[in-house]
């Protein structure tokens, strides 16, 4: 919308950007600081370009490093643009996109650089659950600049350029750069759980404009809807207990066959991601197939991603397919703290929450997977799933393990009947409705919309402790 000079920070700037829609603010602003080799330095952005924009159509706000103006380090200015852009999308109520890459922080500038990147990442904390944030990064991201990625709701690096890190890979004792690259995009998509993908600069691009295309701008607009040009009766055939995938049934109950996955590389046992049912956004958790057991990162996954649902007022839908917990010396430091902090995720959520139970529950780990006894609104199950508390030899083994004179075969076909059938935790409530595979969709859609004016009464407290 103004004549502006080609930079390669506007330049990235305006690969996001409808044609013609970006309003660059603060232009002007140069670097106060005049120490050591700053005296003559005069450059207009000091380092940043920070404006706002369309994508889609959609207001969004967005700031871009250039690492061709002193390495794209932070000083006082060029934090304060960056501080005073929250201030503004927070005002707007828009969402907000940091395009990172800097050295850190201005050496020149002493205190001043430092006391502007703590104002930064108050202002970025301040944004966190009321207005959706994307982090990119381009080249380095390092120190305290991390945090940014680290409280953004959406992170991607830049494939083969993109650097990501607290302390830089060769600080690190019994480490080198060569031996494991811990700033490398594959090593933190794999391993920290901050970020989403590595693609290229155009891939990127297009996943921000899909998520923008399916979330909420903020935490005051609601249940995100747009028109469904889809059958909302349409069958799921070919699925069943026995073949049943995660990913391939929320792809198929989904809108327009689409079903967008989050940090896919990091805890791939825990799936999240985003499906359309009837035209509304759902925020989608499901256990991956044949992993069967919770794990201490898929327990934490799955935290962030119900507090992001439950922050903008998104719906859940949890797919439960699991028996127990992961098993060793390293988990069991730490799964305890993280299923109370999923638990509590999920026991907090006031959006609408509806389970399917498609393969197998069993245990404490279906009850953690929003079973009907920990808040769900409606829980539905296919006819053949497996559900208990053990597994009926398991079960029969030890109830009867000192009496000889039974048959054990006979014991577990009761058991089995009693306690670990679909019907039995139907007809204690625990199930609002038994149905067929290929009815999930229908029944699914019929829920969410039922759920679309739930008001949930919580009691006032001022926060959980875990």
């Amino acid at each position: 919308m103004s004549v502006m000079q080609s930079n390669v920070a506007r330049d990235r700037i305006l690969s996001f950007l409808d044609e013609g829609s970006f309003v660059e603010l603060f232009e002007t602003v140069t670097c106060r600081n005049t120490d050591l080799s700053l005296k003559d330095y005069k450059e207009l952005s000091d380092g940043v370009v920070t404006g706002y924009g369309l994508m889609n159509g959609r207001l969004v706000f967005i700031y871009s490093q250039n690492p061709e103006v002193l390495h794209g380090s932070l000083g006082e200015m060029h934090c304060r643009k960056i501080v005073e852009l929250y201030a503004q999308a927070l005002k707007m109520g828009a969402p907000m996109i940091a395009l990172l890459d800097s050295s850190g922080l201005r050496l020149q500038e002493g205190v001043d650089a430092l006391t502007g990147l703590g104002e930064v990442l108050s202002a970025v904390n301040e944004a966190s659950g009321i207005i959706p944030m994307y982090s990119v990064i381009y080249g380095n991201c390092g120190g305290g600049l991390s945090v940014i990625p680290a409280l953004s709701d959406f992170t991607y690096m830049v494939e083969g350029k993109g650097r990501l890190f607290v302390n830089s890979p060769n600080t690190i004792d019994a480490n080198y750069q060569e031996k494991v690259d811990t700033a490398d995009g594959q090593f933190k998509a794999l391993y920290s759980g901050i970020v989403d993908e590595c693609l290229s600069e155009n891939e990127i691009s297009e996943k921000v404009r899909t998520l923008l295309s399916l979330l909420p701008a903020n935490n005051t607009e609601g249940i995100y809807t747009e028109t469904c040009l889809d059958d909302l009766n349409r069958l799921v055939e070919g699925m069943n207990a026995s073949n049943y995938e995660a990913t391939v049934l929320l792809t198929n109950i989904s809108d327009g066959y689409e079903f967008v996955e989050t940090k896919s590389a990091y805890a791939p046992e825990m799936i999240t991601g985003f499906i359309q049912l009837n035209g509304m956004t759902i925020g989608a958790l499901a256990n991956r197939e044949n992993s069967e057991r919770l794990t201490v990162d898929g327990l934490l996954k799955g935290t962030d991603f119900v507090r992001f649902c439950d922050a903008y007022d998104i719906p859940i839908l949890v797919v439960a397919d699991t028996c127990g917990f992961e098993t060793s010396m390293v988990a069991e430091k730490a799964i305890g703290r993280s299923m109370a902090a999923f638990v509590s995720a999920l026991c907090e959520a006031d959006v609408p929450k509806v389970t399917l139970l498609p393969h197998k529950a069993m245990g404490s780990a279906y009850l953690l997977m929003n079973s009907k006894a920990m808040g769900a609104d409606f829980v539905y199950a296919w006819p053949d799933a497996e559900m208990g508390i053990l597994p009926a030899k398991q079960a029969v083994e030890i109830l009867y393990a000192n009496d000889n004179n039974v048959s054990l075969n006979d014991k577990m076909a009761d058991y089995e009947q009693s306690h670990n059938s679909v019907e039995a935790f139907a007809k204690r409530a625990q199930i609002d409705r038994v149905i067929a595979p290929e009815s999930t969709r229908k029944y699914l859609v019929s829920a969410f919309d039922l759920l679309y004016t739930k008001y949930a009464c919580v009691q006032e407290k001022k926060h959980n402790l875990r």
